[in-house]
């Protein structure tokens, strides 16, 4: 069994990462670094809180350290870790330059080490689905896909690594990422990128709007996010020269972490009659319109193939080398929307 120390208990380590490890039995939560509290102990009482990332770095009985704290630490304590001789798992983006990626990536190749990065979007029920409808080929060829990720929040938290007009702050580097995950892992790396960003809610904050194009020889990708979206359509659209498809609901694998309800308990990743899809298809006779049954979402293989990557007996599914490309996309968009003008990629 592979012990595991997790860097932070804030919401992702407590709802995400903390119960997602918990569930994986190759897996064994060991360490929750926690500065000021043992908190942690309440949901996790067999577990070790550390009080420095120091602990854990010196703690030879670690395997695999999480990295889930703020955007800006994620480079210097993968580093470290790694230095440290273990394995990694680092909250996305993975890193906030490609140069930083870079030297992570060939770093770990160094150490003989599992670098990998959390993008469990790719593992709900819109990038599930949309696979699905992409590999069966159902819509012809493909012109134009649309994903959103709306949503009504009018307060300015107090996070300001979120919040902030700060490197790697805002919706985009915070939501946008995942949608770009499930674009180049499905698509591959597109030709170019019109981007447009705008701060909503505050003239200084960080981004809170986006929109942004990006170009495929015969297709475009639409990624759209809105803070003040009060009724939301479809979360995904295809569309294509033999017809279209709209996804509709949300994944409801993260509300249930939030509930308590855990992988592998009956109902897991069950989600209700707002999560489906509609399949409209173009016939020589006329067309088709049907409701579609959306693919169930499987967090749960986020850490199992960790752990199974680590024995060596699957291929990493996650790597730092895919997250990184969605790194270049990430700066290229705000380069484009900075200099409101089409980019190259």
């Amino acid at each position: 069994m592979l012990n595991v120390a997790l860097c932070s208990y804030g919401m992702s380590g407590k709802v995400f990462h903390a119960p997602l490890i918990a569930a994986e039995s190759q897996l064994y939560l060991h360490t929750i670094l926690q500065r000021s509290s043992d908190s942690a102990l309440e949901d996790y009482p067999y577990v070790k809180i550390a009080k420095s990332f120091e602990e854990i770095l010196a703690n030879p009985e670690i395997d695999l350290v999480v990295v889930n704290t703020p955007n800006e630490y994620h480079y210097p304590m993968t580093k470290a870790a790694l230095l440290a001789d273990k394995h990694v798992v680092t909250e996305k983006p993975f890193t906030l330059s490609l140069n930083e990626g870079e030297e992570l990536i060939n770093l770990a190749l160094q150490q003989q080490k599992i670098l990998a990065v959390f993008h469990n979007k790719r593992l709900e029920t819109d990038h599930l689905t949309v696979q699905k409808i992409l590999n069966e080929g159902v819509l012809g060829r493909i012109v134009e896909i649309e994903w959103h990720y709306d949503r009504y929040r009018n307060v300015v938290t107090h996070k300001a690594w979120k919040e902030d007009n700060l490197p790697g702050a805002g919706t985009w580097f915070d939501l946008g990422v995942h949608m770009l995950d499930s674009m180049l892992t499905l698509l591959g790396k597109p030709q170019a990128v019109s981007a447009d960003m705008r701060s909503l809610r505050r003239v200084d904050g960080s981004t809170d709007y986006f929109n942004v194009y990006f170009h495929y020889p015969d297709m475009r990708v639409l990624l759209r996010s809105n803070t003040f979206v009060s009724e939301k359509g479809a979360t995904v659209s295809l569309h294509g020269d033999k017809g279209s498809f709209l996804k509709f609901g949300q994944d409801v694998q993260e509300q249930q972490l939030v509930k308590g309800v855990r992988p592998y308990l009956p109902g897991w990743a069950d989600h209700g009659e707002d999560n489906f899809g509609i399949l409209h298809t173009q016939l020589e006779n006329g067309s088709n319109r049907d409701k579609v049954k959306s693919e169930r979402g499987c967090y749960e293989k986020f850490y199992r193939n960790i752990a199974d990557a680590i024995e060596g007996k699957d291929t990493l599914r996650f790597p730092a080398r895919q997250a990184l490309l969605a790194v270049e996309m990430l700066l290229a968009a705000e380069e484009s929307s900075r200099l409101q003008k089409t980019i190259s990629l």
